[in-house]
């Protein structure tokens, strides 16, 4: 079977790949169209809903495809993707998609700058039509400055093209057919062929004759197409030594140079890695025992502008007559520009000398005609000129009939030299006339009232300029009275102490005018005038206390006339008042230094349990002659307030007490809070000065607990309360005191002969007279006494056996019981 194409133009691409494709009656199939082409993903997905057309089926070669047959495989694969779409789109009735391709991307090197870019589109158009293209540029190099020809063509030409990447887009359209393609163009930079280096050293030959064993060699002069990188100097040759010269700078530095031959090689690298070397030679002489040497000194470089120098050959030396000099160039320096004098005497004055290095030989001859030579090398490197500075003075005000002023430039400036000055004015009433207007000091006369402004512009020998104006203000004669104004200073908190006041802008159309500052009768009695500012324009006050500050300031002119100002200065508490520490040490304030104050912060600091830096000295002074008062807080961290100063004294008076006082390196008599904060108890106030409770009536101190316990004072006892214990303690011991009484008299009636015995002296018991009673019984006056019978004083035993019945009957003469008497129911 024979497949016909939807246009006569892809009869002949079918072909040319006769053997990949057979057709048959069924669905249609095809591949993807090529990368660089676009396709409508509509087409692809409705190719089902077509029935009753012609499918392309690929068959596979048997034998691998040469290049020809692939080119030709891909093309056939383009043209029958379009084959298909146009059939799907004929019948569909829309519009066809081209296959679009702009080719491979193409890369050029500079200095090729054109470029030829052609469209290829599928299908082809028919013969009565033309497709219509428009290349566009869509990225591109920043620097781009291409041309682009023919863009509405199928190739577009370029031309004048840069460095960098281009992506191109090319759009084809026909009667019902539309396509785009794609293709980037990148534009190498030409290939740079480097050179190596060449290596430049100077002098290449020297010799130089003990003492002077220091020289240098310069490889400064060495070039490259592109750069210099580094330098490397080797000692390839020379006397035997413990270290080899080797050094990476571009001048080389020799010094203690011994006797002998030397050979030095520079290599120098460009930026490529390419390398050059070459060799300077050095000789170094001993100095001999007959003839002269001659010392030219060590080689120097100055910059311009300086081009003078003065060489000093007076360091060479004979064994015995005085030496003639003679100064020359060396024959490598005969065409260098440069003035010569005193070419006969040890030291040469070189002048005009210009950019480059200079040798010089220094020939030396004694009286026996034996010479020796020297060679010396200046380095005339090139300048670094500054532009200069102008200066055209400070503004001035002149009040008529003065009409003429100077303008001063002096202190005008240049790094080397100013060589011209010119004035010129730039502004205020014509008319003036400028006196030596190219000279650094100018005279201007003509003047009126008004402002007038000069410039002065000032030039280098280097051309460079620099230009300042200045202002000449001229009124007319008039004395007005001066204008006081101050300044006054915003309000400041303690523990800042000054202040200050300004006046300075109080004006006077004249000038001259004095100054008087007084302190108004409200403002505090406190406070300094510090280095008597208050005859100056600025008042500075200190040593300022809580308060509000009136100065007054009165401004007087030449001829009497006066003005007045009022200024004032509100100075606030501290805010952290309250959290301040007084420490008393018992040292002079002169006898503590720095160290020892940073010491005795990090005590306080290690006893608080802070660190030294969170310790905020406020003041340090004295407090008396042996004595220091110490005003610190404690910082509570970024962000945070300091921490209570009743706290920190609390917590810092218990550390010491613990510490028995002696952990500071001065001992501290007192720690309080510098403001007095006893609560007291809330029954009284505390007394600033003596730092004590003022209890309130019928309030007192607990002396128990300010004495023994936290020792604060405080008003913690009711009088009343206290009186009432008072008299219940006394009521208590009265009562104790009585019940021993009434215990030992009742212990006494018990045993009474022991209580006389210990109550009664030996030297009271008088013997007693032998009883006169003949009666068989006791009698009662018997019984009570107390001396027994006989003088012998009665045993209990038997004092209680005689007055005790017995079996419940009566001794013979005893009588009845009876009630004691008053004197044994004390005993």
């Amino acid at each position: 079977m024979e497949l016909t194409p939807t246009t006569p133009s892809l009869a002949p691409l079918l072909q040319r790949a006769p053997t990949f494709i057979s057709v048959t009656s069924g669905s249609a199939n095809a591949s993807s169209p090529h990368k660089n082409s676009t396709s409508d993903a509509s087409s692809s997905t409705n190719i089902s809903d077509v029935t009753h057309t012609s499918t392309a089926v690929f068959t596979a070669p048997t034998e691998a495809p040469t290049a020809a047959g692939k080119e030709a495989f891909v093309i056939f694969q383009m043209c029958l993707g379009c084959l298909v779409t146009n059939v799907l789109w004929a019948q569909t009735g829309r519009s066809r998609e081209l296959v679009v391709s702009a080719g491979e991307s193409v890369e050029v090197t500079l200095p090729r700058n054109e470029v030829e870019l052609n469209a290829f589109v599928i299908p082809t158009p028919l013969e009565e039509t033309n497709y219509a293209y428009d290349w566009h540029l869509i990225t591109h190099p920043k620097d781009y400055s291409g041309v682009m020809e023919e863009r509405h063509s199928r190739t577009l030409k370029l031309s004048k093209l840069t460095v960098g990447l281009y992506e191109f887009e090319v759009t084809v359209d026909g009667e019902g057919a539309y396509g785009k393609g794609y293709v980037n163009v990148t534009v190498k930079p030409e290939p740079r062929v480097n050179k190596p280096p060449v290596a430049v050293v100077s002098p290449k030959f020297q010799e130089i004759l003990l003492p002077t064993s220091s020289t240098f060699i310069d490889g400064s002069q060495s070039t490259d197409d592109d750069k210099v990188v580094t330098w490397h100097w080797e000692e390839v040759k020379g006397p035997l030594r413990e270290e080899k010269v080797s050094a990476d700078t571009v001048v080389l530095t020799l010094k203690s140079l011994v006797p002998g031959n030397y050979t030095f090689s520079l290599t120098v690298t460009d930026s490529d890695g390419a390398t050059n070397s070459t060799e300077a030679t050095l000789c170094v002489n001993k100095a001999k025992d007959y003839r002269p040497v001659a010392n030219a000194g060590p080689n120097q470089v100055i910059q311009l502008p300086r081009n003078s120098i003065s060489l000093y050959g007076n360091l060479s030396t004979d064994d015995h007559d005085s030496l003639s000099y003679e100064w020359s160039l060396s024959p490598e320096s005969k065409d260098k520009v440069v003035e010569m004098q005193g070419v006969r005497t040890p030291i040469l004055q070189l002048s005009a000398m210009q950019e480059g290095d200079y040798t010089f030989q220094l020939t030396v001859t004694d009286s026996a005609g034996q010479q020796d030579t020297a060679q010396v090398t200046v380095i005339v490197q090139p300048e670094n000129n500054k532009p200069p500075v102008a200066d055209a003075g400070p503004e001035k005000e002149l009040t008529l009939p003065v009409d003429r002023t100077t303008l001063d430039g002096s202190k005008s400036s240049d790094d080397q030299k100013i060589a011209t000055y010119h004035w010129k004015q730039i502004k205020g009433p014509e008319g003036v006339k400028i006196e030596n207007a190219d000279s650094a000091v100018a005279t201007v006369t003509g003047l009126e009232v008004g402002t007038y402004e000069f410039t002065l512009t000032v030039t280098d020998e280097r051309k460079l300029q620099s230009s300042d104006t200045v202002t000449v203000i001229v009124r007319e004669e008039r004395d007005q009275p001066p204008v006081a104004h101050v300044v006054s200073s915003p309000p400041i908190a303690l523990p800042v102490k000054t202040a200050v006041l300004d006046g300075s802008h109080s004006t006077d159309d004249k000038g001259g005018v004095s100054y008087l500052w007084t302190r108004d009768d409200t403002s505090p009695a406190a406070g300094e005038v510090l280095n008597n500012s208050d005859h100056q324009a600025v008042l500075f006050l200190g040593n300022l206390v809580e308060g509000k500050y009136s100065f007054t300031l009165t401004v007087t002119d030449s001829k009497g006339q006066s003005s007045t100002s009022r200024g004032t200065v509100e100075v606030k508490p501290d805010a952290y008042e309250r959290d301040l520490v007084e420490v008393v040490l018992e040292v002079a304030v002169s006898q503590i230094s720095q160290r020892q104050r940073d010491m005795l912060l990090r005590q306080i600091g290690v006893l608080l349990g802070v660190l030294d830096s969170d310790i905020v000295v406020r003041e340090i002074g004295a407090f008396n002659e042996y004595s220091t008062r110490l005003v610190l807080l404690v910082s509570g961290g970024p962000g945070r307030p300091p921490l209570s100063g009743r706290s920190v004294a609390f917590s810092l008076r218990n550390k010491l007490r613990k510490q028995k006082n002696d952990f500071l390196i001065f001992k501290a008599r007192r720690v309080d809070t510098v403001i007095c904060q006893l609560n007291c108890s809330g029954h009284g106030e505390c007394d600033p000065f003596t730092r004590r409770c003022v209890c309130h009536p019928f309030w007192m101190e607990n002396f128990i607990r300010a004495q023994f316990g936290e020792l604060e004072s405080n008003c913690e006892w009711s009088v009343l309360y206290v009186t009432i214990a008072s008299f219940m303690i006394v009521v208590a011991i009265a009562t104790v005191v009585w019940g021993m009484v009434c215990c030992c008299k009742r212990c006494g009636a018990r045993f009474p002969d022991q209580l006389l015995f210990c109550c009664v002296p030996p030297a009271r018991l008088k013997p007693m007279p032998a009883p006169t009673s003949s009666a068989l019984m006791h009698s009662d006056s018997d019984l009570d006494s107390d001396d027994g019978q006989n003088g012998v004083p009665w045993k209990e035993q038997e004092r209680g056996h005689l007055l005790r019945p017995q079996n419940g009957s009566l001794r013979n003469g005893q009588g009845p019981a009876r009630s004691k008497k008053q004197r044994e129911e004390l005993l």
